[in-house]
């Protein structure tokens, strides 16, 4: 049901200071707004032969918030219990009117499920309408939620230690639990590196600042709107895409069967990445002990799908050759993604970044979640940097029309920013940390916030139930699962965790169990190549251990079940021995580790020493350092820090 604003009027609110307790009456002149329960009419006679259910509603809650809004009709008589208990409001009654009662609720519900019943509505023909808003997220303390705030504390140690090994260049972090805001933090700069290396006085990360979400796009544009069209009766996710696009098989007639559901679940046999914008780029695979050039069936040397023209990009989708019989396995295409925000286009008619903005962004009052920032009133300044010499890989890579300055305020994805003009369904969309626990809220509120509504609980429940042929896929949600996840999510997630990971260094998690939000925003591919010759996708950023959130993520869950400090430090201690014994092992199998290796290795040890040197007279805490820094394999970084932890035995 669409959600709707009453009226203005005036508004009489009933405070409820405690369960048996004084309340307070006073007038507000308002907009009242409606959720999770919209214009139920009660009493609701008839609607089931169990009459008891027939007064009783659900609704979502978090301690000390919440407000119903009861409109009395003509009623002279009538009970209201709150979780059981009763909430006085007989001095509103009132036969001869009609009134809106707004009720503070927040001292009378629990986090989570809780029940509203209204019984003994007289006269026989009176009603109380019911309106009640979804949960929205307020500012807190980890205490407040029984998380000791030490966590963070560890957190921000690893974080600033990263950070000034050069690994991370920044990020915002903000979890969320039991709708608390507990920690919202902005770390480093928004440009580490740029052509002449090292920037030296770079701008600060704000809470502001937008960072290119790169694949966590998928979710929280291109998912979000075809989770709305469905909730809405427009879209059926087993619906053949060629009964949305007419003619969508005409190149292949086996794209014929395909659904939406196969572009959801990454089972429709596209290839992962065709590179639509490198004209170069044939995608040779093995068939038969032989190399075929699969994107060059015209055996011209050229990508038969190539184009840097957005209004082109449909015919090359329906020009893509499929790997793999559709529905057999999950193999992750940014094109199922690219298409899917095509359909949104094609059923809602309009734009594929309007539609997200005034169907969804707008109506949610998010300010810093945008397309394209630069052309919507952003400029570079507010944008987290993405890779140092554009798209080139220091020069390794080549095609028509490529960037070579760092890329700021545009989206790295190249398949989005040439061949899609920066509006894509895989990639392209900018936000911050607090505007995307809002997004990420919803799915916990059952599909609304506030006064909003974007789709149903049912919709939720189908789109992150569990694919049949791999329990880390949903539709289009990655999941926890049998734990294959956990290097995002932690290995305490339960299975039900959902959420996205995005290249530019973004992650989320959202865990209904625990009611818990991770939202973790970094740029480490603003940092150089760790060793072109190797890999010239891997880029030294990566090889720290906050380029992943799963570590962050472990550590919050810890804070949850109440790891004492001492326990915290053993944990970090042994981080650091992992590391460098997987340092070690590398470097005798001659791997050819990077610099980065080494420097994310004693980042880790070094979080030992500074702890060490601030607490100089603690002998645990100087043992713990000495045990890291002994681990660490020979290097000059090494020897650096042996002369300070040297001065602390002195």
């Amino acid at each position: 049901m669409k959600r709707k604003l009453l009226a203005k009027g005036v508004v009489w609110t009933l405070v409820c200071t405690s369960i048996l307790g004084s309340t307070t009456l006073y007038a507000k002149e308002e907009v009242v707004g409606s959720g999770q329960i919209t214009q139920r009419i009660l009493p609701e006679r008839g609607s089931s032969a169990s009459t008891i259910i027939n007064n009783r509603e659900c609704f979502k809650a978090y301690k000390g918030q919440g407000t119903l809004y009861l409109t009395l009709n003509q009623v002279a008589h009538a009970k209201l219990y709150v979780n059981g208990k009763e909430v006085d409001i007989s001095k509103f009654i009132d036969p001869h009117s009609n009134q809106t009662v707004a009720i503070d609720i927040s001292d009378l519900v629990q986090n989570g499920d809780n029940t509203l019943q209204i019984s003994e509505i007289e006269p026989y023909g009176a009603t109380i309408e019911v309106n009640m808003a979804y949960p929205t997220l307020r500012e807190g303390t980890p205490e407040s939620v029984g998380i000791d705030s030490k966590v963070f504390e560890v957190i921000d140690r690893i974080l600033e230690a990263e950070i000034g090994a050069g690994g991370i260049p920044g990020g915002q972090l903000l979890v969320a639990k039991d709708g608390v805001i507990i920690k919202n933090e902005a770390y480093g700069v928004i440009k580490a590196y740029d052509h002449n290396g090292k920037v030296e006085h770079s701008i600060p990360v704000t809470k502001d600042t937008l960072y290119d979400l790169a694949s966590n796009t998928k979710m929280y544009a291109t998912n979000y709107a075809v989770q709305k069209l469905v909730s809405e009766g427009k879209l059926d996710i087993d619906m053949k895409i060629s009964e949305i696009i007419p003619g969508f098989a005409q190149f292949d007639e086996k794209k014929e069967q395909l659904t939406l559901r196969h572009l959801l679940t990454h089972t429709a046999g596209f290839i992962p990445s065709p590179k639509y914008s490198d004209d170069s780029y044939l995608h040779p695979v093995e068939i038969d002990g032989q190399i075929v050039n699969v994107l060059d069936q015209n055996n011209d040397g050229k990508n038969d799908v190539y184009t840097q023209n957005p209004d082109e990009i449909l015919e090359m989708i329906e020009r893509t050759p499929l790997e793999y019989t559709p529905g057999s396995k999950n193999v992750y295409s940014d094109v199922d993604y690219m298409l899917l925000g095509l359909i949104v286009e094609q059923v809602s008619g309009q734009k594929f970044d309007v539609f997200c903005q005034e169907q969804i962004f707008e109506p949610l009052g998010l300010t810093h979640t945008v397309f394209n920032p630069l052309q919507n009133g952003f400029n570079k300044d507010q944008c987290a940097a993405t890779e140092i010499f554009g798209n080139t890989r220091e020069g390794q890579v080549n095609f028509p029309n490529i960037r070579r300055e760092v890329v700021q305020g545009e989206v790295h994805d190249e398949k989005a920013y040439y061949s899609m003009g920066g509006v894509a369904g895989h990639a392209g969309l900018f936000s911050n940390a607090g505007d995307l626990a809002v997004l990420m809220q919803v799915m916990l509120n059952g599909g609304g916030y506030g006064n909003v509504e974007l789709f149903d609980q049912k919709t939720i429940d189908t789109f992150t139930a569990p694919s049949k042929t791999n329990d880390t896929y949903g539709l289009g949600w990655r999941r926890q699962g049998n734990g294959a996840y956990a290097w995002s999510f932690g290995d305490q997630a339960p299975d039900s965790t959902i959420g996205h990971t995005g290249w530019t260094g973004t992650a989320t998690s959202i865990d209904k169990e625990n009611d818990l939000i991770i939202v973790w925003l970094t740029n480490t591919k603003n940092t150089p190549i760790a060793d072109p010759a190797k890999d010239v996708n891997r880029m030294e950023g990566d090889a720290f251990q906050f380029d992943a959130a799963g570590t962050l993520s472990t550590l919050v869950y810890e804070g949850i079940i109440g790891t004492s400090e001492e326990a915290l430090e053993e944990s970090l201690l042994q981080m650091s021995l992992d590391r460098s014994s997987f340092l070690k092992e590398a470097v005798e199998k001659d791997k050819n580790c990077t610099e980065a290796d080494y420097k994310a290795t004693v980042a880790l040890a070094d979080v030992l020493v500074k702890k060490a040197e601030k607490e100089k007279d603690n002998k645990e805490v100087l043992r713990r350092a000495k045990l890291a820094y002994e681990a660490l394999p020979d290097h000059s970084l090494k020897e650096a820090l042996g002369e300070r932890l040297s001065k602390l035995n002195n």
